[in-house]
């Protein structure tokens, strides 16, 4: 379900002198990924800017992996236990420092008081100005964490601060937006006419091409997979990915569980369990009746008399899409008599 707690900040914190960027001349300004993680295993792209002008909402290929006036991109994190590693922020190209912000709490939005970020939605930030007009921003970074100040001149991939969750933010992650005198602008579709959506491959695009290999376009992704022993809590998980019941073979239930983000109106979820003894369980959802930004399901079985048999049990998560599968993601449990060890290939 996409709630409203689950937005990063739109807003943009002001400030009244700005100081110029530096580029070399003829050189196309282009962004570097602004995160020091592992793409589609550490760090996912939540949302991307929303380009309908209406009260719809579209993403620059037309999808639905926006919300209603959302003006940059989203790279989250599995949770906020993963914060505490220090996940670098970078900056995304060469420029100068206009703005930064500090000391705001790492506080869930909908944990926090009422009004407790107003005016401070962006949470801790940086703003960089580059040549030609460009801007980009950088929000909800770790309390403590930011390194540069303002008048300061940056490098391209120079850490500027800590992922984190402050501000309006319901999940670990850094909400960067893009503009170009004074406007926003998608970086994934820099030159598409204001309201138009669709995904071409030949498309120019402001970051990258390693970042654009990288992140290529999905709407549905599979973030996480496992086998626990009691029902997953979505709350929970964004806190803790690994807050999960470990298994044994006296566990009272046997589950595995997938985590999606960005899953579309029609899309179904089949779940397929095995354990050493063969097949186990499958199950396939109904439709989605509207789109998911984060989506969990899971399915198992309950334990009889006898404990679970040990062994190798396998797991698999697909997103069925127009009946065919659009995504996938496998787990193992290897269960023993003294532990359980589970993997993620």
């Amino acid at each position: 379900m996409r709630a409203a707690t689950q937005r990063s900040a739109a807003l943009f914190f002001m400030i009244s002198c700005a100081a110029s960027g530096n580029t070399a001349a003829g050189e196309p300004f282009q962004l570097s990924l602004p995160l020091a993680c592992e793409p589609h295993r550490t760090c996912f792209i939540q949302s991307y800017p929303d380009v309908d002008p209406s009260g719809e909402t579209k993403d620059y290929a037309c999808g639905g992996a926006t919300y209603d006036k959302h003006n940059g991109v989203d790279f989250r994190l599995l949770s906020a236990k993963a914060t505490e590693a220090g996940v670098a922020v970078l900056a995304a190209a060469d420029g100068r420092v206009k703005a930064s912000r500090d000391g705001v709490p790492d506080v869930f939005f909908r944990l926090n008081k009422p009004g407790a970020v107003k005016g401070r939605e962006c949470g801790n930030g940086v703003v960089i100005t580059h040549a030609d007009g460009w801007e980009t921003k950088y929000c909800h970074m770790k309390q403590g964490s930011v390194a540069v100040s303002r008048s300061q001149y940056v490098k391209r991939g120079q850490k500027i601060g800590l992922l984190g969750f402050s501000g309006m933010a319901d999940f670990a992650h850094v909400h960067m937006s893009v503009r170009h005198n004074g406007e926003i602008v998608d970086p994934f579709a820099p030159d598409a006419p204001k309201g138009a959506c669709g995904l071409n491959a030949k498309d120019h695009s402001l970051w990258e091409p390693s970042v654009v290999a990288q992140f290529g376009y999905r709407n549905g992704e599979i973030i996480g997979t496992g086998f626990t022993a009691s029902p997953p809590d979505p709350n929970s998980l964004e806190l803790d990915h690994t807050a999960l019941a470990a298994m044994r073979p006296d566990s009272p239930a046997l589950l595995f569980y997938a985590r999606f983000i960005n899953l579309l109106a029609g899309d179904r979820v089949r779940l397929l369990v095995s354990g050493p003894g063969g097949p186990l369980v499958e199950q396939l959802s109904e439709p989605l009746e509207r789109n998911k930004a984060t989506y969990i399901s899971y399915t198992g079985k309950r334990r009889g008399e006898a404990p679970w048999q040990t062994g190798r049990y396998e797991a698999r998560a697909e997103i069925v899409r127009e009946g065919a599968v659009a995504a996938a993601a496998v787990s193992e449990l290897d269960l023993r008599a003294e532990a359980a060890t589970a993997t993620t290939p």
